[in-house]
This record gives structure tokens, sequence and C-alpha cells, in this order.
């Protein structure tokens, strides 16, 4: 074959492939488990962060440790122990916080986002009826390490 028409065909299919989320889906038994809404362990809260509508990927960090990202309509549950703690969501230059105090056996939802035509991330708590639609919603993101 001629190596220009090889390179053009070559582009063709990189066109035509679909790009890779730029959140990995964590398993769907993880995510299955997640939407039951277990209590944490003894001396824990449970956090679940999600992203209800179209936004770009924002990061999410608890006390400083990112923990990981969200795209549209992903979450995230983390079990930290009870006590102050800062929120925050990232999204290039913007960075948002939250200081929240968890007490323990509690579980809390916070909507974190980046909307169209802003130039802060949001990251706001919201009732458990909102929290929860919003998690039921959308599929869970893999956490960080």
């Amino acid at each position: 074959m001629h190596p220009i028409f090889v390179a053009a065909l070559l582009l063709v299919l990189a066109a035509c492939q679909t790009s890779a989320p730029p959140v990995t889906l964590a398993a769907p038994a993880q995510d299955a488990a997640g939407k039951q809404f277990a209590p944490p362990p003894p001396g824990m809260a449970a956090v679940y962060f999600y992203n209800p509508d179209a936004s770009p990927v924002v990061g999410v960090a608890v006390d400083g440790r990112e923990i990981g990202r969200l795209d549209t309509r992903t979450w995230m549950r983390v079990e930290i122990v009870a006590g102050h703690h800062v929120l925050r969501c990232r999204r290039g230059d913007s960075v948002n916080a939250r200081w929240v105090n968890l007490p323990a056996g509690s579980t809390r939802f916070v909507d974190v986002q980046m909307r169209p035509g802003d130039h802060t991330c949001t990251i706001k708590e919201t009732d458990a009826g909102v929290g929860r639609a919003g998690v039921l919603a959308g599929n869970r993101a893999q956490q960080l390490p």
C-alpha cells in the first residue's frame, strides 16, 4: 500500500474512535454498594460527593488530600473520622472550599460542579433527599488510592 494512503486511513480510524472518559468509573458492584447508603463504621462519617449536572471534570479533596475527580452525573463516597474537615473542589486555577463538622455516624451529601460560564467551581452541602437522588441518577467514580 502507498504510505500516504496508509497514513490517511490511520487518521480516519483515529477520528472514529471515541475518546476515553475523563473519569474512571468504579466497578458495578462498588456502584451498587454505595447506592445502599449504609451507615459509616463507628467513629466515622460518610460524605457523598456528586456532580448532578453537565459540568467539566472537577477535582475533589478532603483536608488537602485529593480523593478523585467527578464528571457529569458521577459520585464518590468517602468515610472519614468524625470531626472538623475542609472539603474542596478544584478545576484548573479555580478552588473553592467548604468547612464542615461531621458527627460520628452521620452521612452528608455535597454537590460539586463547575457550571458553564462560571469561573469558580461550587461545593455545597445538600439535603439527604436531593443528595440521594443525585447519587442514584449517577455512576460511581473511582477514587484515588
